[in-house]
Protein backbone atom coordinates (compact mmCIF):
# COMPACT_ATOMS: atom_id res chain seq x y z
CA UNK A 1 0.00 0.00 0.00
CA UNK A 2 0.98 3.70 -0.54
CA UNK A 3 1.73 6.49 2.59
CA UNK A 4 -1.04 8.81 2.91
CA UNK A 5 1.90 11.48 2.03
CA UNK A 6 0.74 9.60 -1.87
CA UNK A 7 -2.97 9.26 -1.14
CA UNK A 8 -5.54 11.17 -2.85
CA UNK A 9 -8.05 10.44 -0.47
CA UNK A 10 -6.86 12.38 2.68
CA UNK A 11 -5.43 15.75 0.42
CA UNK A 12 -7.81 18.29 -1.70
CA UNK A 13 -4.44 19.12 -3.69
CA UNK A 14 -5.73 19.72 -7.57
CA UNK A 15 -2.32 19.17 -8.65
CA UNK A 16 -2.42 15.45 -7.88
CA UNK A 17 -2.50 13.23 -11.33
CA UNK A 18 -4.89 11.05 -9.62
CA UNK A 19 -5.65 7.80 -7.41
CA UNK A 20 -2.88 6.49 -6.01
CA UNK A 21 -2.41 2.85 -6.73
CA UNK A 22 -3.50 1.62 -3.02
CA UNK A 23 -6.69 3.88 -3.12
CA UNK A 24 -8.07 3.04 -5.96
CA UNK A 25 -7.41 -1.06 -5.20
CA UNK A 26 -9.41 -0.27 -1.98
CA UNK A 27 -12.40 1.93 -3.50
CA UNK A 28 -12.58 -1.19 -6.42
CA UNK A 29 -12.34 -3.98 -3.57
CA UNK A 30 -8.94 -5.56 -5.67
CA UNK A 31 -5.17 -5.97 -4.96
CA UNK A 32 -2.87 -3.92 -5.91
CA UNK A 33 -1.01 -6.55 -7.31
CA UNK A 34 -3.88 -7.44 -9.64
CA UNK A 35 -3.72 -4.08 -11.07
CA UNK A 36 0.10 -4.56 -11.23
CA UNK A 37 -0.37 -7.78 -13.73
CA UNK A 38 -3.46 -5.63 -15.54
CA UNK A 39 -1.13 -3.29 -16.88
CA UNK A 40 1.66 -5.88 -17.20
CA UNK A 41 -0.07 -7.57 -19.61
CA UNK A 42 -1.76 -4.78 -21.48
CA UNK A 43 -5.68 -5.11 -20.19
CA UNK A 44 -5.80 -1.84 -17.81
CA UNK A 45 -2.98 0.65 -17.37
CA UNK A 46 -3.14 3.56 -15.51
CA UNK A 47 -3.70 6.76 -16.55
CA UNK A 48 -0.87 7.86 -15.46
CA UNK A 49 3.08 6.29 -14.40
CA UNK A 50 5.67 9.04 -12.71
CA UNK A 51 9.44 8.97 -13.12
CA UNK A 52 9.52 7.56 -10.02
CA UNK A 53 7.32 4.06 -11.08
CA UNK A 54 4.14 5.36 -9.20
CA UNK A 55 1.00 4.53 -10.88
CA UNK A 56 -1.79 6.45 -10.95
CA UNK A 57 -5.37 6.01 -12.13
CA UNK A 58 -8.88 8.77 -12.63
CA UNK A 59 -12.09 8.72 -11.90
CA UNK A 60 -12.77 7.72 -15.51
CA UNK A 61 -11.23 4.16 -14.80
CA UNK A 62 -13.42 3.11 -12.25
CA UNK A 63 -16.11 1.84 -14.75
CA UNK A 64 -13.71 0.13 -16.49
CA UNK A 65 -12.28 -1.79 -13.85
CA UNK A 66 -16.09 -2.74 -12.72
CA UNK A 67 -16.54 -4.50 -16.12
CA UNK A 68 -13.60 -6.36 -15.55
CA UNK A 69 -14.42 -7.86 -12.78
CA UNK A 70 -17.97 -8.50 -13.89
CA UNK A 71 -16.59 -10.37 -16.96
CA UNK A 72 -13.90 -12.43 -14.63
CA UNK A 73 -17.03 -13.61 -13.01
CA UNK A 74 -19.10 -14.87 -16.05
CA UNK A 75 -15.80 -16.83 -16.52
CA UNK A 76 -14.06 -14.80 -19.32
CA UNK A 77 -10.61 -15.16 -19.82
CA UNK A 78 -8.37 -12.26 -19.30
CA UNK A 79 -7.26 -12.68 -23.47
CA UNK A 80 -11.26 -12.49 -24.17
CA UNK A 81 -11.89 -9.67 -21.78
CA UNK A 82 -9.21 -7.57 -23.62
CA UNK A 83 -11.48 -8.71 -26.65
CA UNK A 84 -14.49 -7.71 -25.32
CA UNK A 85 -13.65 -4.13 -23.81
CA UNK A 86 -13.15 -3.14 -27.46
CA UNK A 87 -16.00 -5.37 -29.05
CA UNK A 88 -19.48 -3.87 -30.45
CA UNK A 89 -22.71 -4.77 -28.89
CA UNK A 90 -23.68 -7.47 -31.53
CA UNK A 91 -19.82 -9.38 -30.39
CA UNK A 92 -20.61 -9.38 -27.07
CA UNK A 93 -23.75 -10.89 -27.36
CA UNK A 94 -22.13 -13.53 -29.42
CA UNK A 95 -19.48 -14.26 -27.05
CA UNK A 96 -22.07 -14.24 -24.09
CA UNK A 97 -23.76 -16.72 -25.95
CA UNK A 98 -21.01 -18.61 -26.73
CA UNK A 99 -20.01 -18.69 -22.73
CA UNK A 100 -23.10 -19.98 -21.85
CA UNK A 101 -23.12 -22.70 -24.43
CA UNK A 102 -19.74 -23.54 -22.32
CA UNK A 103 -21.04 -23.86 -19.05
CA UNK A 104 -24.05 -25.91 -19.83
CA UNK A 105 -21.57 -28.40 -21.44
CA UNK A 106 -19.07 -28.39 -18.82
CA UNK A 107 -22.41 -28.85 -16.34
CA UNK A 108 -20.31 -25.89 -14.11
CA UNK A 109 -22.84 -24.63 -10.96
CA UNK A 110 -22.20 -20.88 -11.83
CA UNK A 111 -26.09 -19.47 -10.88
CA UNK A 112 -24.06 -16.09 -10.62
CA UNK A 113 -22.41 -15.98 -13.71
CA UNK A 114 -25.40 -17.16 -15.89
CA UNK A 115 -27.25 -14.02 -14.03
CA UNK A 116 -24.04 -11.97 -15.32
CA UNK A 117 -24.48 -12.74 -18.30
CA UNK A 118 -27.72 -12.79 -18.72
CA UNK A 119 -27.75 -9.16 -17.77
CA UNK A 120 -25.16 -8.93 -20.93
CA UNK A 121 -27.86 -10.29 -23.36
CA UNK A 122 -30.53 -7.51 -21.72
CA UNK A 123 -32.62 -10.27 -20.45
CA UNK A 124 -31.71 -10.26 -16.91
CA UNK A 125 -32.79 -8.33 -13.82
CA UNK A 126 -31.36 -5.19 -13.53
CA UNK A 127 -29.57 -3.82 -10.36
CA UNK A 128 -30.86 -0.73 -8.55
CA UNK A 129 -29.46 2.05 -9.88
CA UNK A 130 -28.02 4.30 -7.49
CA UNK A 131 -29.43 8.05 -7.02
CA UNK A 132 -25.86 9.44 -6.20
CA UNK A 133 -27.13 11.45 -3.30
CA UNK A 134 -24.59 12.36 -0.67
CA UNK A 135 -25.54 13.07 2.83
CA UNK A 136 -23.92 14.95 5.58
CA UNK A 137 -24.67 14.02 9.07
CA UNK A 138 -23.39 14.82 12.17
CA UNK A 139 -22.42 11.40 13.76
CA UNK A 140 -21.97 10.31 17.85
CA UNK A 141 -19.04 8.73 19.15
CA UNK A 142 -19.18 5.10 18.48
CA UNK A 143 -17.51 2.09 20.41
CA UNK A 144 -16.58 -1.01 17.98
CA UNK A 145 -15.70 -4.72 18.34
CA UNK A 146 -13.34 -5.49 15.69
CA UNK A 147 -11.98 -8.35 14.16
CA UNK A 148 -7.90 -8.48 13.00
CA UNK A 149 -6.88 -6.66 9.74
CA UNK A 150 -7.74 -8.61 6.57
CA UNK A 151 -7.15 -8.44 3.09
CA UNK A 152 -9.98 -8.01 0.34
CA UNK A 153 -10.34 -12.20 -0.18
CA UNK A 154 -10.74 -13.07 3.51
CA UNK A 155 -13.57 -10.21 4.79
CA UNK A 156 -16.12 -12.80 4.67
CA UNK A 157 -13.84 -15.36 6.43
CA UNK A 158 -13.47 -11.98 9.21
CA UNK A 159 -17.07 -11.87 9.65
CA UNK A 160 -17.61 -15.17 10.11
CA UNK A 161 -14.93 -15.56 12.50
CA UNK A 162 -16.30 -11.43 14.10
CA UNK A 163 -20.15 -13.56 14.77
CA UNK A 164 -18.49 -16.47 16.19
CA UNK A 165 -16.87 -14.92 18.80
CA UNK A 166 -19.41 -12.45 19.70
CA UNK A 167 -21.96 -15.78 20.11
CA UNK A 168 -19.10 -17.63 22.38
CA UNK A 169 -19.00 -14.21 24.69
CA UNK A 170 -22.90 -13.72 24.28
CA UNK A 171 -22.71 -10.44 23.42
CA UNK A 172 -25.60 -9.08 21.00
CA UNK A 173 -23.62 -6.44 18.41
CA UNK A 174 -25.81 -2.89 18.48
CA UNK A 175 -25.89 -2.24 14.74
CA UNK A 176 -25.67 -3.90 11.05
CA UNK A 177 -22.06 -5.54 9.97
CA UNK A 178 -19.30 -2.77 8.84
CA UNK A 179 -16.39 -3.07 7.29
CA UNK A 180 -13.41 -0.49 8.30
CA UNK A 181 -11.35 0.43 4.98
CA UNK A 182 -8.26 2.16 4.88
CA UNK A 183 -6.32 2.99 1.95
CA UNK A 184 -3.77 4.31 4.26
CA UNK A 185 -2.92 1.15 5.69
CA UNK A 186 0.54 -0.04 5.56
CA UNK A 187 -0.52 -3.90 4.80
CA UNK A 188 -4.15 -5.03 5.28
CA UNK A 189 -6.67 -2.08 4.35
CA UNK A 190 -10.18 -3.81 6.01
CA UNK A 191 -11.05 -4.51 9.40
CA UNK A 192 -14.81 -5.97 10.29
CA UNK A 193 -16.52 -4.39 12.87
CA UNK A 194 -19.68 -4.53 14.25
CA UNK A 195 -21.22 -1.66 16.97
CA UNK A 196 -20.88 -2.66 20.88
CA UNK A 197 -22.62 -1.22 24.16
CA UNK A 198 -20.07 1.45 25.91
CA UNK A 199 -17.90 -0.43 28.11
CA UNK A 200 -18.04 -3.94 26.45
CA UNK A 201 -14.94 -5.76 26.00
CA UNK A 202 -13.61 -8.90 24.94
CA UNK A 203 -10.17 -10.08 24.95
CA UNK A 204 -10.69 -12.08 21.60
CA UNK A 205 -11.67 -8.90 19.63
CA UNK A 206 -10.11 -5.19 19.09
CA UNK A 207 -12.04 -2.15 20.53
CA UNK A 208 -11.91 0.98 18.35
CA UNK A 209 -13.89 4.12 18.42
CA UNK A 210 -15.23 5.67 15.96
CA UNK A 211 -14.98 10.03 16.62
CA UNK A 212 -17.95 12.13 16.77
CA UNK A 213 -17.79 14.65 13.99
CA UNK A 214 -19.20 15.39 10.75
CA UNK A 215 -19.69 12.42 8.31
CA UNK A 216 -20.27 12.69 4.31
CA UNK A 217 -22.11 9.23 2.90
CA UNK A 218 -23.82 7.68 -0.20
CA UNK A 219 -25.82 4.46 -0.75
CA UNK A 220 -24.88 1.60 -3.30
CA UNK A 221 -26.95 -0.87 -5.12
CA UNK A 222 -26.06 -4.13 -6.35
CA UNK A 223 -23.34 -5.96 -6.61
CA UNK A 224 -19.42 -4.80 -5.12
CA UNK A 225 -18.17 -4.89 -8.50
CA UNK A 226 -19.04 -1.37 -8.72
CA UNK A 227 -18.63 -0.10 -5.65
CA UNK A 228 -15.33 2.11 -6.85
CA UNK A 229 -18.53 4.93 -8.31
CA UNK A 230 -19.59 5.51 -4.61
CA UNK A 231 -16.23 5.64 -3.76
CA UNK A 232 -15.15 7.63 -6.25
CA UNK A 233 -18.42 10.58 -5.58
CA UNK A 234 -17.39 10.69 -1.89
CA UNK A 235 -14.02 11.58 -3.05
CA UNK A 236 -15.03 14.08 -5.38
CA UNK A 237 -17.62 15.63 -3.19
CA UNK A 238 -14.64 15.90 -0.66
CA UNK A 239 -12.54 17.17 -3.16
CA UNK A 240 -14.82 19.61 -4.77
CA UNK A 241 -16.01 21.30 -0.88
CA UNK A 242 -12.30 21.84 0.10
CA UNK A 243 -12.54 19.22 2.52
CA UNK A 244 -10.51 16.07 3.68
CA UNK A 245 -11.53 13.04 5.02
CA UNK A 246 -10.38 11.01 8.19
CA UNK A 247 -9.74 7.60 7.57
CA UNK A 248 -11.17 5.02 7.71
CA UNK A 249 -14.33 4.14 5.28
CA UNK A 250 -17.14 2.42 6.97
CA UNK A 251 -19.23 0.07 4.84
CA UNK A 252 -22.56 -0.88 6.28
CA UNK A 253 -24.17 -3.94 4.94
CA UNK A 254 -27.77 -3.27 4.67
CA UNK A 255 -28.59 -6.01 2.44
CA UNK A 256 -26.22 -8.51 1.58
CA UNK A 257 -25.11 -12.28 1.37
CA UNK A 258 -26.10 -12.80 4.85
CA UNK A 259 -29.82 -12.47 3.83
CA UNK A 260 -29.81 -13.17 -0.37
CA UNK A 261 -27.95 -15.28 -2.63
CA UNK A 262 -28.45 -12.68 -5.41
CA UNK A 263 -25.65 -9.87 -5.21
CA UNK A 264 -28.08 -7.31 -7.44
CA UNK A 265 -30.16 -7.18 -4.24
CA UNK A 266 -26.88 -5.87 -2.17
CA UNK A 267 -27.38 -2.48 -0.19
CA UNK A 268 -24.28 -0.84 1.37
CA UNK A 269 -23.58 2.73 2.91
CA UNK A 270 -20.38 4.59 2.63
CA UNK A 271 -19.16 7.13 5.29
CA UNK A 272 -16.00 8.83 5.89
CA UNK A 273 -15.90 11.35 8.78
CA UNK A 274 -14.42 14.88 6.86
CA UNK A 275 -12.47 17.56 9.22
CA UNK A 276 -13.74 20.50 10.62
Amino acid sequence: MTSSKNTPSSKNNDDMPGYTIGTFAMINKISARMLRHYDKIGLFKPQMVLPNGYRYYSSEQVPTISLIKKYQRCGFTLAEISTLLGASATTIKSLARKKQRQLVQQNIEQDQANELLSNLLGIGHTPLPSDNVIAVTQQPARQLLCGSNVCEDNVDAGFDDLYRALENAQVHPDSLPLLLCDPEAAVESYRVAVCAQQGTVLTTLISHSLPVGTYISTSHYGSYDGIGVAYDRLLQYAQHHQQKLVMPFIERYFLDRTYTTNTNDYITEISVKMTP
